[in-house]
């Protein structure tokens, strides 16, 4: 852990837990950062529960754009069917909260 990871811990741990995971702003990074310092198992699930809803919506907008431009021609829709399918093709790789369903739908595009 670096200094900065440390010392955003330190204010996550003064703002309290459960207020910083109940803030609809709240950084990814933030919160993986409270789910390694924490032991709390209601704070783990809810931690659980909120990056695998958001990687859900990740993997919703980006087929969203993908199929939008599916059948398009010309550059602008050659990068965008390219940016959504190396979005999901990242979320595949490296996110554990993926569900069966995301895995799915991400199938759709490859």
């Amino acid at each position: 852990m670096n200094l900065e990871d440390k010392l955003r811990l330190i204010v996550l741990q003064e703002y309290g837990f459960n207020d910083a995971i109940n803030d609809k702003t709240i950084s990814e990074k933030d919160l993986m950062l409270i789910q390694q310092a924490s032991t709390n198992d209601i704070i783990q699930d809810k931690i659980t529960h909120i990056l695998k809803k958001r990687t859900h919506e990740k993997v919703v907008k980006n087929v969203k754009m993908y199929k939008k431009f599916q059948y398009l021609n010309g550059f602008a829709a050659a990068r965008a069917r390219s940016q959504s399918q190396h979005e999901l093709q990242s979320l595949m790789e490296t996110v554990k909260y993926i569900s069966g369903f995301d895995k799915k739908l991400i199938k759709t595009v490859f």
